[in-house]
């Protein structure tokens, strides 16, 4: 029997995606904690964290990357079919593996983080970035790996502009708009949330 929210709502999965230190795990945990605030079960998949925890000597070659993530959209799938918000935090930079796992899952929106690579390298305070360009790490996605952009995700952040709670707020905005979340709920953000937002993306969209 499937655990579902009281009101039968249906899960899905929240896909967040992108460079490294481009803030995917706070947005990632403020959305968790907003929609469990509403009642709604969720469960929150950092993709270092997974490949930690069923492969420690996994590396970062594109058969290894594809291995960790495809496994990630298993546990995704499973989470989503039972009822659950499934919140995958993962750098997955190849548009036809995330492409693979949107079919995989289903009920899928992509959340692209972006933001400047040199924006990325000021925040970067372990050294990720300078140790790939001096050729002490291979395949690191931004550097030595690129990142492939999809055609179409479901919201694109500028995570060089946004603050994590602004971002999460950001994509319940938009899990409104795809009537994932439920009719009575459209009051999870303030008033005043929902005007900042408004705000934020009418600048956005007159650049």
């Amino acid at each position: 029997m499937m655990i579902r929210k009281q009101n039968g709502q249906d899960g899905f999965t929240v896909w967040i995606t992108g460079l490294p230190f481009t803030g995917k795990k706070e947005t990632g945990s403020i959305l968790a904690q907003r929609l469990e605030h509403l009642g709604y079960k969720t469960e929150v998949l950092i993709g270092g964290e997974i490949r930690r925890q069923y492969a420690k000597k996994l590396g970062f070659t594109k058969e290894e990357i594809y291995q960790n993530v495809l496994r990630i959209a298993f546990e995704c799938k499973i989470l989503s079919e039972n009822g659950v918000i499934a919140i995958a935090v993962t750098v997955s930079p190849f548009r036809e593996l995330r492409e693979e796992c949107r079919q995989k899952i289903g009920r899928f929106v992509e959340v692209y983080h972006r933001a400047p690579l040199q924006v990325l390298k000021e925040r970067d305070k372990k050294g990720l970035f300078k140790k790939a360009e001096e050729g002490l790490l291979k395949n690191v996605a931004g550097i030595s790996l690129p990142y492939e952009e999809s055609e179409n995700p479901e919201l694109i952040i500028d995570a060089d502009r946004l603050s994590p709670l602004e971002s999460a707020n950001l994509i319940l905005l938009k899990l409104q708009e795809l009537n994932l979340l439920e009719e009575a709920e459209h009051s999870v953000l303030l008033k005043r949330e929902e005007d900042d937002i408004r705000r934020i993306l009418k600048e956005t969209w007159s650049k």
